[in-house]
C-alpha cells in the first residue's frame, strides 16, 4: 500500500470514528454520562470564553494601576487629555457597576435568597436558545429555576435553568422557539395566552380571543399559571398584532422585555426564594 493510500484510509477511517462518536453523543445525551461530560468541557472553557467576553466589551484595556490611581481625574477630563481606550473602559466599568448596584438592590427588596450570576458563555449558533452561568448546584441551583435581569430599575423574564451541575448552568431563553411561557396581558384585555419565541429578539403571544381588547402598547407579564415562573414578571409589550396562520386566534408580536444580547448579570429564583 503505497502512502497517498493511507492518508486516503486514515481519513476515511477517522471521518467514521468521529461519526459514530457524535451519533453515540446524540443517542445517549440525556444520560448522566454525557451531561457530565458536556459540564466539564463547560467548566474548561469558561476561563477563555469569560477572557473573550472582556475582550469585546473593552477592545483597549487600560492597565489596573492607572484606573484605580486616577478615575476622578480621568472621568472629569476632556477627550483631548485622557485617551479613548482609557475613557471607554471608564464607561465599561461604571455601566456594568450600575447594572450589578440595581442587581443586587432588586435582590434586596424583592427577590430574598435569589442567586446573582454573571454570563459566562454564548454559543453564537445559539445566541437566542441559551446562555452559560457561572453558579450551579453548589449555589443552590436547579432545573425549572426561573431567571431574571433588570432593565430601567425593573426586573424583566430571561428564561428558566435547564441544567445545574456543580458551579455552572444552562439557561433556555424564552427566545427560543422550544420555550413556552404562561402570560397575562395587563390593561382592559387582561387575558391569558402564552408567550412563545421565535430565536430572534421578537415574542409572539399565542391563543388569544379573536374578539381580545389587547392593543399596542399592553404589558404582559407573567400568569403564575404553570408553577414555574412566579406571578407578575415582565415579559413584554404589544407593538403588532394579527391573526395566526389558521385563522383560528388573535396572536401579539411582543418587544421583549429584556433584549437577548444585553444580558450580562442575572438573578436566579431558587426554589426555596419563590415559596
Amino acid at each position: 500500500m503505497d502512502w497517498e493510500s493511507y492518508e486516503r484510509y486514515r481519513a476515511t477511517f477517522l471521518l467514521i470514528g468521529v461519526a459514530f462518536i457524535s451519533f453515540l453523543l446524540l443517542a445517549f445525551q440525556r444520560t448522566s454520562a454525557v451531561k457530565h461530560l458536556r459540564a466539564f468541557l463547560v467548566v474548561c472553557t469558561l476561563p477563555t470564553e469569560r477572557f473573550l467576553t472582556d475582550l469585546n466589551a473593552v477592545p483597549t484595556a487600560p492597565s489596573r494601576a492607572n484606573v484605580q490611581r486616577n478615575p476622578a481625574d480621568l472621568a472629569g477630563r476632556t477627550d483631548w487629555a485622557a485617551p479613548a481606550e482609557e475613557q471607554r473602559a471608564l464607561r465599561v466599568l461604571s455601566d456594568e457597576n450600575a447594572r450589578l448596584r440595581e442587581l443586587l438592590e432588586l435582590q434586596r427588596r424583592q427577590w430574598a435568597g435569589s442567586v446573582a450570576a454573571h454570563v459566562s458563555g454564548r454559543d453564537p449558533q445559539r445566541w437566542f436558545q441559551e446562555i452559560v452561568l457561572d453558579k450551579g448546584r453548589e449555589d443552590g441551583i436547579a432545573a425549572d429555576d426561573p431567571v431574571i435581569a433588570i432593565v430601567d430599575e425593573r426586573e424583566g423574564l430571561v428564561g428558566r435553568v435547564t441544567e445545574a451541575d456543580s458551579h455552572v448552568s444552562k439557561v433556555m431563553l424564552i427566545q427560543d422557539s422550544l420555550s413556552a411561557v404562561a402570560a397575562t396581558v395587563l390593561g382592559d384585555a387582561f387575558e391569558d395566552g402564552v408567550v412563545e419565541g421565535g430565536n430572534s429578539h421578537d415574542l409572539i403571544l399565542r391563543f388569544l380571543d379573536r374578539g381580545s381588547r389587547i392593543k399596542i402598547g399592553d404589558e404582559v407579564v407573567t400568569s403564575g399559571l404553570g408553577a414555574v415562573f412566579p406571578q407578575g414578571i415582565p415579559v413584554g409589550w404589544v407593538v403588532d398584532l394579527s391573526l395566526d396562520p389558521r385563522q383560528l386566534f388573535l396572536q401579539a408580536k411582543l418587544r421583549p422585555a429584556v433584549k437577548a444580547n444585553q444580558l450580562r448579570w442575572v438573578l436566579i429564583l431558587v426554589h426555596h426564594a419563590n415559596t
